[in-house]
């Protein structure tokens, strides 16, 4: 089972959605804390995002540790079919 199928992904993404403000940076710690979920398994599952492209999303490091916060309501995946993706053929 790939980790973008798994019940921890899931659980992360509707925190994510559901329980993080727009624009407030939150440490690794503070969402292992809220969703049970391992440190390393939340890392690799935020990794997993960001390689996935997920919008609204950003993952980083600040100073020692890594932070995660969104830009928009809610993250969603990449859309494939957009009107944008028509205009540049």
């Amino acid at each position: 089972m790939s980790d973008s199928s798994s019940p921890g992904f899931e659980k992360l993404v509707k925190f994510i959605n559901n329980s993080l403000e727009v624009n407030s940076p939150v440490d690794i710690a503070e969402i292992e804390k809220k969703t049970g979920l391992s440190w390393t398994y939340v890392k690799r599952l935020l990794n997993q995002l960001k390689k996935q492209d997920y919008i609204g999303f950003h993952f980083e490091k600040i100073g020692n540790s890594w932070a995660i916060w969104k830009s928009r309501e809610h993250i969603i995946k990449p859309m494939d079919d957009t009107c944008g993706r028509f205009l540049e053929d």
